[in-house]
Parts: structure tokens; C-alpha cells; sequence
């Protein structure tokens, strides 16, 4: 058997494999030549330091305005409205008329009732008198005496209706809105409008439930309004002394000067519900989640010899509270360490990070 085709063969694959594979290794050198050619990864952020601050864990929740001078102004007695003497909106003084009802025929019989009385009185001078020289009978005294009491009492009772035909403010205070006008018949218990008091005191009523505080009169709560903004601190003036069967609260009313606040408006009111703690506070932005939890991204030195001087570490961190633009949390971070703020969600762990500007004081 003759060998040498089968050399030859095998000679000429091993050249060409040897061939290819020298080519293909030029061109993998080359690549990568060039790919290392390109920067590393990297991410332009904001940054901002970690400040070390206090932090007061606390719940809200919802509270009622009140204000201490309300009054809701209603016919004690049905009637043709006569007198309204202010428009809806005007302030009105204590004692001011707010309403009159007709009463023209309840102030004839008051008359009529007063001159009978005065008949009797002067009859009953007149007998008693008469009385010293026996000329007069006991019984018709008795009878003058008893009928002068009668008049007496019915008087009253028509003085007493008279006094519900005009209603008075009982304080100084703005006129709510009604649709009453004067000619119209006002029925028993109808409402015609409320009056409001000027003063700047507001009650904020709310119902804290079991468990979650325990709040004395003398307390302090900080108010705010339904759109979170701060309203003013309010001293709490009086405390349930027992729970709400239904919702197992119970009811707590606090004091402030907020005249802004409307009376029946919606608040939020901040609780205390534990002690003052020691934490650290960075922007809102800075803290991520994931699937491990919150966490943020602390810029570092990178090594002496690197494509950008920053890299960005990870840091596991617990959330304990927030106010308007800032989180307070625990963990991993110290104080003075600078956390990446905007573009933090373009992160990740050991990344070449840019810094776009430091904070004043670094």
C-alpha cells in the first residue's frame, strides 16, 4: 500500500488548519485590541452627603376642624320671615338680630293679656283696701289674686314665644350662605344658615386608636393640612376616658391658633409614637429597592490608576421614616459619606461613576 497520498493529504490539512487558525487568532487579537480601545462602563449622578439627624417616629392621622364659636341658626317656630338683616358672607355683631319672624299677632295678645292685668291689679289694690273695713269678701280676693297669677303666667308664655320669633347672635361672627328671603315661611327646625365666630382659635377633633399612643392633655400634635403642609403645633385640651365600643378608639381634641382652617375642614395630625431616634438623612432620590430591600449607593475613591476616580459601592439601608424631601434610615452609611442623588436608578455595584458636582463643603 502506497503511503505517500495519504501523507500528502494530511500534511495539506494540517497547513490550511494552521493557516485558519493563525488568521482567526490575528482577528481575535485585533478585537480585542479594539474593544479595549473603548472606556469602561460608567454613570454621570448627583451627590449628596449624609447627614446624621433625629428623627421622631410618628402616624397620621385624620382630624376635624371645629371652631370653638359655630352655630347653626334655625327657626325654634314656624313663621312668615319679616327681617333679614344681613346679606349671606356680612359679619354681625353680638346681639345683632339675625332673623325675625311675623309675630305682630302674638304681640296683640301679650297687649290684651297686659291690660287685663293691669284690671286686676287695680281691682285688686282697690279691694284690698276695702278689705280693712270688712267690705269685701275673702273669696273675692282669693279669686283677683288667682286670676292676677294667670295673666302673670300667660304673659310669660307669650313673652317666651316672642323671644323665639327673633333669633340673636350670641357673638360676633360672619353670616354663612342661605337662600331664605325675606316673605318666606319658615317651618319648624329649618336651617337657615350658620354663623361663625371670629376667633382664631380651631378644636382639631380626632379619634387615635388602641394602642398606637398614648396622649395626655398638655400634649403637643403638629397639624397639617390635607395637602400635607405644615399648619401649626396644637396643644391637646381634653382626652376620652373611654374607648369607642365600634372602632376601639378614642377621642382626643387639641387646640391651635390657624385661623385659615376652616370650620368641618379635613387635617392630618402627626402622633407620636415613639422615642427620638439617632439616624441618618439623604434625599429621597438616593434610596432604591430591589429585591433584597432599600438600599443606596455611596461614592468612593476608585484605585490610583483608574479610568474615572469614583466608583459607586452599595449599601443595604433601612428606611425608619420621611418627611417633605428627605428619607431617614439606618445601616450601612456613616455620616459626612457622600450617596449618589440624581441618576442613582442608573446604577449598580462597583460602576465607574462621574460626579457631575459635589456638594459646598467637600
Amino acid at each position: 500500500m502506497n503511503a505517500r497520498p495519504w501523507v500528502i493529504t494530511v500534511s495539506v490539512c494540517g497547513f490550511v488548519t494552521a493557516a485558519l487558525a493563525g488568521i482567526k487568532f490575528v482577528q481575535i487579537s485585533q478585537a480585542m485590541a479594539f474593544m479595549e480601545s473603548f472606556p469602561p462602563a460608567y454613570e454621570t449622578v448627583t451627590v449628596a452627603n449624609a447627614e446624621a439627624d433625629e428623627w421622631q417616629p410618628t402616624r397620621l392621622l385624620t382630624g376635624t376642624v371645629q371652631s370653638p364659636e359655630h352655630l347653626v341658626i334655625s327657626a325654634e317656630t314656624p313663621g312668615r320671615i319679616v327681617q333679614l338683616p344681613y346679606r349671606s358672607g356680612e359679619t354681625v355683631s353680638a346681639g345683632a338680630k339675625v332673623l325675625v319672624l311675623f309675630d305682630d299677632d302674638v304681640e296683640a295678645q301679650q297687649d290684651a293679656l297686659q291690660a287685663d292685668l293691669n284690671l286686676v291689679k287695680t281691682q285688686l289694690l282697690r279691694n284690698l283696701t276695702l278689705e280693712a273695713d270688712s267690705l269685701v269678701s275673702r273669696d273675692q280676693l282669693d279669686i283677683l289674686k288667682a286670676r292676677k297669677l294667670s295673666l302673670t303666667a300667660q304673659i310669660a308664655v307669650l313673652k317666651a314665644r316672642l323671644s323665639r320669633m327673633t333669633v340673636r347672635a350670641p357673638f360676633a361672627g360672619t353670616m354663612g350662605i342661605y337662600t331664605q328671603r325675606v316673605g318666606d315661611l319658615m317651618r319648624f327646625g329649618e336651617v337657615l344658615t350658620t354663623l361663625t365666630g371670629l376667633t382664631a382659635s380651631r378644636w382639631i377633633d380626632f379619634k387615635v386608636p388602641q394602642g398606637l399612643a398614648n396622649i395626655m392633655v398638655g400634649d403637643t400634635v403638629e397639624i397639617r393640612d390635607v395637602n400635607g403642609f405644615f399648619a401649626g403645633p396644637a396643644r391637646v385640651i381634653a382626652v376620652s376616658a373611654a374607648f369607642t365600643e365600634e372602632t376601639r378608639t378614642y377621642d382626643v381634641r387639641a387646640e391651635l391658633k390657624a385661623p385659615a382652617l376652616r370650620h368641618g375642614s379635613l387635617v392630618q395630625v402627626a402622633v407620636d409614637t415613639g422615642p427620638l431616634e439617632n439616624l441618618i438623612s439623604v434625599p429621597k432620590r438616593s434610596v432604591r429597592w430591589d429585591v433584597q430591600g432599600a438600599h443606596v449607593f455611596v461614592v468612593e475613591e476608585a484605585e490610583a490608576d483608574a479610568f474615572l476616580p469614583h466608583r459607586a459601592s452599595i449599601r443595604r439601608v433601612e428606611v425608619r421614616g420621611e418627611s417633605h424631601d428627605k428619607l431617614f434610615i439606618s445601616g450601612e452609611v456613616a455620616p459626612g459619606e457622600l450617596v449618589a442623588n440624581r441618576g442613582a436608578f442608573k446604577l449598580e455595584d462597583d460602576l465607574f461613576v462621574a460626579v457631575q458636582a459635589l456638594p459646598a463643603d467637600q
